[in-house]
């Protein structure tokens, strides 16, 4: 790909996080919404009347006082959490009573799909089809309403409520009913996302399928030239090596590992897209399905390892070491769940946080010299980050493919291949301290 292309993704993959920025200093930083802080048109009086009143107290100025500073943690874990809208930009929607601009937000409304106890299935395409059914919406979580609730006044512009956490301790009291259980089965960004990359890999796999079908023996053309190399090096380098000869019932899920990782992290540094990887409980699901793999299919020495180990005193044979092998039992996919976790979120943080040097530094816009002196600072680095985090949406997609082969390797292995087990224990100490320290 030309290196233009390269710069031209990049600074689109910027546009939603600059806008961001740039539309929260227009905003009240004290009201928090799904769409960046931004007040969009109201859905009825007393929400208009609400939205509108919050909205002037925030730019009320105080005695003395300059422009509210920007607050860019609000703006980057906005960015980086899950929620039941996905905010694709801000625009422009004309002027409020006080000549301040206001903003309409431009998303995708999820659906809440809700199992109440008290009224079985809900279903809403928004917020406020939920506070019509006796539902609320704080801080992206449902809320089962009590009978005849009176709560206008608390709901903001996007039929969510709008209080700080001490007047919500006093709301549940009042308003909410504890007795409802819901059990949430929304789908929100990363949810549709996941769908969306499973979608992606079936239409991408599909035709290198039937490429391999139509040209079985000859040089791979195409789609399927572009992905065989993959395929053949997650067989050769990885299932292989630490697999043996029971390689191949497990090849299918380590390439799907793989692919759904790499797929994800690039995904997710596209413009408007979500952080898939950067999501714990989709980590935390990634590891469980390895944790379970690996140890429904451990070998009978495995588990004796485990709960006698040999070559240890009595006094610790039957205390103290089963409990150190069994907390290791964990550690593994805890260590593969918190590695993908944390080096993929580390990059979007990094990459937003450069990007909002150019408003910190710029004043809220008073100061245009100071925008301008960090603008080329924070695109160098910008710029550098995103390529490495383009390295590292792969090198991560490996390394949880590897140390998957790897635990599953040792779980199966037998007395008969001693050599082999402690090669496995070894390959998985340096890879595991490779990762860590990458």
């Amino acid at each position: 790909m030309p290196v233009r292309h390269l710069c031209l993704a990049l600074l689109l993959a910027l546009l939603p996080a600059a806008g961001a920025f740039a539309q929260h200093e227009q905003h009240s930083p004290q009201e928090p919404s799904h769409h960046g802080d931004t007040i969009a048109p109201a859905h009825g009086a007393d929400t208009a009347a609400h939205a509108d009143a919050a909205h002037a107290d925030a730019h009320a100025p105080a005695a003395g006082a300059a422009h509210e500073a920007p607050k860019p943690a609000d703006v980057i874990m906005h960015h980086v959490l899950d929620n039941h809208d996905w905010h694709i930009t801000d625009y422009p929607a004309g002027k409020d009573a006080s000549g301040h601009t206001v903003y309409k937000g431009l998303a995708l409304h999820l659906p809440w799909i809700l199992y109440s106890s008290r009224d079985g299935l809900v279903f809403s395409g928004d917020a406020h089809g939920l506070l019509e059914r006796g539902y609320a919406v704080y801080h992206d979580h449902a809320y089962a309403l009590k009978p005849g609730a009176e709560v206008a006044e608390h709901v903001d512009a996007h039929g969510t409520l709008h209080m700080d956490k001490e007047h919500w301790a006093h709301f549940q009291e009042e308003h909410i009913d504890k007795s409802v259980t819901l059990l949430d089965f929304s789908i929100t960004k990363t949810s549709f996302q996941m769908l969306l990359v499973a979608v992606v890999m079936l239409i991408v796999f599909s035709a290198v399928a039937r490429a391999y079908k139509r040209n079985p023996t000859g040089a791979p053309k195409g789609i399927q030239s572009m992905f065989e190399p993959f395929v053949v090096f997650i067989r050769d380098e990885i299932a292989k090596p630490y697999l043996r000869d029971r390689y191949a019932p497990f090849l299918p899920y380590l390439l799907t590992l793989f692919f759904f990782i790499w797929f994800s992290n690039l995904l997710g540094l596209m413009p408007f897209n979500s952080n898939i990887a950067g999501n714990i409980s989709v980590t935390a699901a990634l590891a469980v399905l390895s944790f379970l793999i690996i140890n429904f299919n451990g070998s009978r020495d495995y588990w004796k390892h485990i709960f006698a180990p040999p070559g240890v005193p009595s006094a610790l044979r039957f205390t103290l070491m089963p409990v150190v092998e069994v907390i290791g039992v964990f550690t593994k996919p805890f260590a593969l769940m918190i590695r993908l976790f944390a080096n993929i979120t580390a990059g979007h943080f990094m990459v937003l946080s450069l990007v909002s040097l150019i408003f910190i530094l710029g004043k809220n816009g008073e100061s245009l010299g100071g925008a301008l002196g960090a603008l080329p600072l924070s695109l160098i680095f910008t710029f550098a980050i995103f390529f490495l985090e383009m390295i590292v949406a792969l090198i991560q997609a490996y390394i949880f493919t590897l140390l998957t082969a790897v635990f599953l390797g040792m779980a199966m292995e037998s007395h008969d291949h001693d050599h082999g087990h402690a090669h496995g224990q070894d390959a998985a100490h340096e890879h595991a301290h490779g990762g860590a320290a990458h």
